[in-house]
């Protein structure tokens, strides 16, 4: 995640998008809950020119993890001016390779270096140093020329691979991004890693776009992860046919609720190397790998051109939170659209992924329009969301943790409305087949209760199921008391059935630890409703109940993972 968003985002304050969020009694089509919806310079030394030293200062490259400067017997580094490269790795003799005595010694990789430039890379990590000078005291005029150790990996060293983090002169910062991994070669392992994501579903009539054949849809999300490498993912899974579609392109937002971009920042997705691509039944499609500056929580667009089919059962997730724009014809690369149509949905898109170092993974939200951030509108305001800016915040975790939302209004735990999938089985989907996913906090039931009349040994045998898949998994799985609800519901029985559960969560359940939410938002002096001042419609929190919620979440729950 990038320092600059980061400081970004605290400079215009957590709540810095500000659109309006919907009132306390406000109703949302899908969310049917409760009733009203639910390496520097290389060379310090500078002009050391024939200097007798077997360890130059010039091999201080404070990205390149651990230079030597030249460290060859006889060593007297015909550098003349050697300014280095940017984070040169091989140097004048290879800055941290294995064997290149890090005082002179006399298995030097580039010896001397007659006016080595040693180009090593910009930043770069040294994690092999120097790798094609020649060995052999003295060595060879290009001692550190290309110093392939270095390459790009700036971004990710830990402080040189083999040998770099203690040759005298070196350092440890790890080249411009600082972003620990492991690395090969002066790179870091990479995988892909959702930055956003979201659960999909079959979308109730009620919640249906407009007709999408031939125009252009807009849609808008929240990465919470940033990366200069992304591919996208679209789902026809719950269609009845094809769809096929265009164009596919990603840019910067202008403020959210207007529907416009940044037109300087728009490019184009590719899938299979064609702009075009139709999507079978039941399946979805990635994308190719895109060279595209995502940064996390800024608003971000996703605009799709659509082809003549488009079936009528249209993939997508109600509770989008923020505002979509249909307009007639090719309007994918405009920086504005006009004569369109809105929705507060999304359609097709899935997730977005971003190349990140190995050592980097995903939190997962599991639940409700609780999760789903019933009663916000283009605004960074779900308790995950909050949670992310906490995340962002925690030296520990910053550039190491994205946070993905499968929060789903009106979702049950146990059972099918015949367009969402229960929780019991969106785990499979949303959680297990995302294998960068190594915590999951789970925060479902309510709906079951009040509307399924389900009871508390149901609901907890719901629990244990998702538990069970997750550790199979080795996924640690958090879970959360049930949010108070009689302020909304009063039912004496549910409120029995739901202080039931709880009791089961706290005290007898198999979860890895427990966040307890319902604390969080509770009046203290009626613990079976939510705190008014927290409280949207005594059911769902207020945005200030949703950082609450987060603000209850201890971080060190995510400084380990499963092993």
């Amino acid at each position: 995640m990038s320092t600059l968003s980061r400081a970004r985002r605290l400079r215009l304050g957590i709540l810095a998008l500000g659109f309006s969020v919907v009132g306390s009694a406000c109703k949302s089509e899908d969310d049917p809950d409760g009733g009203t919806g639910t390496g520097g310079v290389a060379q310090i030394g500078g002009s050391s020119s024939g200097g007798v030293a077997a360890a130059p200062s010039g091999g201080a490259a404070t990205g390149g993890s651990g230079m030597t400067g030249g460290a060859g017997t006889g060593g007297s580094t015909l550098g003349g001016s050697l300014t280095g490269g940017t984070g040169i790795t091989g140097g004048t003799g290879g800055g941290s390779m294995t064997g290149g005595g890090p005082t002179g010694g006399s298995l030097t990789t580039g010896g001397q270096g007659a006016g080595g430039t040693a180009t090593g890379g910009t930043g770069g990590v040294g994690a092999t140093g120097g790798a094609s000078g020649g060995i052999g005291s003295g060595g060879t005029p290009t001692g550190g020329e290309t110093a392939s150790g270095g390459a790009t990996g700036g971004e990710s060293g830990s402080g040189g691979a083999t040998g770099g983090e203690t040759a005298a002169g070196g350092t440890e910062s790890g080249g411009t991004g600082g972003q620990s991994g492991s690395t090969t070669g002066g790179q870091p392992t990479m995988e892909w890693l959702p930055s956003w994501a979201t659960t999909i579903q079959k979308t109730e009539p009620k919640n249906a776009p407009p007709a999408l054949n031939g125009k252009t849809l807009r849609q808008f999300v929240w990465p919470t992860y940033s990366g200069n490498q992304i591919r996208i993912q679209l789902s026809n899974e719950k269609g009845n046919g094809p769809v096929e579609i265009s164009k596919v392109h990603i840019a910067h937002a202008q403020p959210l609720g207007s529907g416009q971009i940044d037109a300087a920042t728009d490019a184009e997705f590719e899938f299979g190397g064609s702009a075009s691509v139709s999507i079978p039944v039941g399946e979805t499609a990635w994308s190719d790998p895109l060279d595209f500056p995502l940064e996390e929580m800024e608003p971000t667009a996703v605009s799709i051109l659509f082809g003549n089919t488009v079936p009528s059962d249209v993939t997508g997730h109600p509770g989008a939170r923020t505002t979509s724009y249909v307009a007639s014809g090719d309007a994918v690369s405009q920086g504005s659209l006009s004569g369109t149509e809105t929705r507060d949905r999304w359609y097709f898109i899935n997730a977005i992924e971003v190349m990140a170092p190995a050592d980097a993974y995903a939190i997962a939200a599991l639940g409700d329009s609780i999760t789903d951030g019933y009663g916000v509108l283009n605004q960074f305001a779900r308790w995950s969301d909050y949670l992310t800016i906490a995340v962002n915040q925690d030296p520990q975790l910053a550039d190491k943790v994205s946070v993905l939302n499968f929060g789903a209004g009106a979702n049950n735990l146990l059972t099918s409305d015949g367009y969402m999938d229960p929780g019991v089985d969106r785990v499979d989907r949303d959680i297990l087949t995302r294998p960068k996913v190594k915590w999951v906090i789970v925060l479902m039931g309510v709906n079951d209760i009040i509307y399924g009349n389900a009871s508390a040994s149901q609901v907890t045998a719901g629990y244990e199921q998702i538990i069970q898949k997750c550790q199979g998994a080795h996924i640690l799985v958090y879970g959360s008391p049930l949010t108070p609800f009689a302020g909304h519901t009063p039912d004496a029985a549910k409120q029995s059935v739901r202080n039931e559960v709880n009791t089961w969560v706290m005290n007898n359940s198999t979860y890895d630890e427990i966040i307890d939410f319902a604390t969080a938002v509770a009046d203290p002096q009626n613990s079976q409703q939510l705190l008014s001042a927290l409280s949207n419609d005594g059911l769902h929190p207020s945005t200030a109940g949703y950082e609450a919620m987060a603000d209850s979440i201890d971080l060190s729950l995510f400084y380990q993972t499963m092993p």
